[in-house]
């Protein structure tokens, strides 16, 4: 069942209650609003702020519901877990680092989900990939540009992964810059301090 995108530019207020390098941050909405997710305290991961996320699908709005979501560079699977409290149907998480995965995994469980965490680098997953989503969520390390990202095949891989009125959600750092060429073009950009998310979606998507 097809669903029309929402576009608007509503934005939500939640505090923000995530840390870097350890610690907690919590889900901002849904089934499991105010629950927290674990936080490894590993060098590098940086998980999406709560409150960016709360823009991100109170922007997202009646796409969320019934989505089949992939969350690419996964960490503590934030926005796919988010997406399940919000309504979405099923879940697969990519994430290349063991131990992050690890934690992914046990924050599902605690939450009594049983969706896939798969351990392997993305551009490595992406070519034997078949199956289409909804939400694609795509939070790479700040240091791997727009540039790094399209070399690897990763954006291009992804085209034939979105589902006809589906999004791609991409957050990366304020300087990074893609210059998304057919079939995807940009539909929706806000910046938060140095985080920018920017929404991708068929040429001929409403």
């Amino acid at each position: 069942m097809s669903r029309k995108p929402s576009l608007g530019d509503r934005e939500e207020k939640a505090p923000c209650h995530s840390r870097r390098g350890g610690g907690f941050l919590r889900i901002t909405a849904g089934i499991h609003r105010s629950r927290r997710l674990a936080v490894p305290p590993l060098p590098g991961l940086r998980p999406a702020q709560d409150r960016v996320r709360a823009a991100v699908f109170s922007a997202l709005g009646a796409l969320v519901p019934d989505a089949r979501v992939l969350d690419l560079f996964a960490g503590t699977g934030a926005y796919g877990i988010e997406a399940l409290s919000r309504g979405a149907k099923s879940a697969l998480f990519i994430e290349q680092n063991s131990r992050t995965a690890e934690a992914l995994q046990q924050n599902l469980t605690s939450l009594e989900y049983s969706f896939p965490v798969l351990t392997s680098p993305v551009e490595n997953w992406l070519p034997q990939a078949k199956d289409q989503y909804d939400l694609i969520f795509l939070d790479p390390p700040y240091d791997q540009t727009g540039a790094e990202l399209s070399r690897w095949k990763v954006i291009q891989g992804l085209e034939r992964l979105l589902a006809p009125s589906g999004r791609i959600i991409w957050e990366h750092h304020t300087s990074s810059v893609w210059s998304q060429q057919e079939p995807l073009r940009e539909v929706w950009r806000r910046t938060y301090g140095r985080s920018t998310v920017t929404f991708l979606a068929a040429s001929d998507a409403r």
